[in-house]
């Protein structure tokens, strides 16, 4: 950024809460406006780069698109060349399922540019900073005080409660309008670094770029998928619905979205772990998943509270960092060994004969998950019918809408649309910028 460039961006710094982007600069569009050549080069240095991976990079400019107000953007660049692709992810139709989709709760493509010569497709859309990970990480999200021993603060329970009802609605919002009979279409890869928090609470889920087209693919499509041959190598560790970890070309996607839903979920809940970037100079055995009987926050003994180089971290509940064996035993160890009465179409997906698990009994969802509220019951019911064994049995998410959890009155953006009786943009007068307040500091 240049000096001027630099200036604009410290007044009006979108990673500030409920902060407005309104504030005019003379001849705005002159200093921030790029040229059309450098507005589509990724390498230009008004580019930063957010995320670069052997699928696609993501970079973030501040800029105005086609005669709109000046914003900042994100950009994800990826190759259209099948031979320099990563299998399955897929650019174009990531393109052409956005394009079709007008929904609050779902990131919108504002431009697209093709790069003909270098054989590589640009994505923007609007550049949101808060994801659940930093959400998530935040020891106020939790029933408890971080002091040692905890003590349960009923304002901050409160709280609680009503954010993880507010993002899961969103969410479950998303996942309707996504699965509705009239699109069809599944994401595919729900986790919490997707799904977005603009500052005054609503939620975005973003990155397509695994999505399932229930219309059947396009022949521009890089890599085409139909019924009976889809992709199993989708979804992202510790979310992974089980099916897909025993080779299945021929599934439910949408059932996929609703498991790592229910996982998300769980999360909201489960322990608060003070980690260290130097663990990896430790003999240590790290903890990658939820752990039977911890408590709300876990502090290891060589680490202290407020120690540099310290942060905290959420438990997933199913363990993603030991591949596709390690994340099934971390499955059955709490949901239990599948059986012919847990889950009667177990043995016919492909790989379900080829490794042998040891039969263990499916154990409490609360006994792994130390910051449930006091009243956990409904929620805990909730986590049990989108954590379902057969695909079949899981709650779809229109009916996941309609569970008891969200009865009452439920938080949502004053943005959002009011047709549901139980959506209030304002509890007890406060909206939900207010009552999210330092947790997106």
């Amino acid at each position: 950024m240049g000096e001027e460039e630099e200036r604009v961006a410290a007044v009006i710094d979108v990673n500030k809460p409920g902060l407005s982007v309104t504030t005019t600069i003379p001849d705005f569009n002159r200093v921030l406006m790029a040229s059309e050549d450098a507005l589509h080069d990724v390498t230009d240095d008004r580019y930063e780069l957010i995320e670069e991976g052997p699928a696609s990079t993501v970079s973030r400019t501040w800029t105005a698109l086609e005669g709109r107000e000046p914003q900042w953007i994100v950009a994800k660049c990826a190759t259209v060349r099948r031979k320099f692709s990563k299998e399955p992810h897929d650019i174009v139709k990531e393109l052409r399922i956005l394009s079709n989709l007008s929904h609050m709760n779902i990131v919108s493509e504002l431009s697209h540019f093709e790069d003909t010569k270098a054989s590589m497709l640009t994505i923007y859309v609007p550049y949101i900073p808060f994801s659940l990970v930093q959400f998530f990480a935040n020891p106020s999200f939790a029933p408890f005080s971080s002091s040692f021993p905890p003590i349960r603060e009923p304002t901050q329970e409160a709280t609680l409660i009503v954010i993880a009802k507010s993002i899961t609605f969103q969410l479950l919002r998303a996942l309707a309008y996504l699965h509705d009979p009239a699109r069809r279409i599944a994401h595919r890869d729900v986790k919490p670094a997707n799904i977005l928090l603009t500052p005054e609470g609503r939620v975005i889920l973003i990155d397509f770029g695994v999505a399932w087209d229930g219309e059947g693919s396009s022949q521009d499509d890089l890599w085409p998928e139909e019924p009976g041959h889809m992709y199993f190598e989708v979804s992202t560790g510790a979310y992974r619905a089980p099916e897909l970890l025993f080779g299945t070309r021929a599934y439910d996607a949408a059932a996929l979205d609703m498991w790592s839903a229910g996982a998300v979920l769980a999360e909201m809940f489960s322990t608060l772990r003070l980690c260290s970037n130097d663990d990896e100079a430790y003999d240590e055995e790290p903890v990658y998943s939820a752990q039977a009987g911890d408590g709300p926050f876990v502090v290891p003994h060589r680490l202290r509270v407020g120690q540099p180089e310290t942060y905290w971290c959420r438990d997933t509940l199913f363990n993603g960092r030991r591949g596709e064996i390690g994340l099934a035993w971390s499955i059955f160890k709490i949901r239990g060994t599948p059986t012919s009465e847990t889950w009667p179409t177990f043995r016919d997906l492909p790989g379900a004969s080829s490794v042998d698990f040891m039969v263990v009994p499916k154990v409490p969802l609360a006994s792994f998950l130390p910051n449930l509220p006091a009243n956990s019951a409904p929620v805990l019911d909730l986590m049990e019918d989108l954590l379902a064994y057969p695909p079949t049995q899981r709650l779809s998410a229109r009916d996941a809408l309609q569970h008891a959890w969200f009865g009452g009155q439920i938080l949502l953006p004053p943005s959002y649309p009011d047709e549901d009786e139980r959506i209030v943009s304002e509890l007890d007068g406060q909206n939900l910028t207010d009552v999210l307040g330092g947790l997106m500091a």
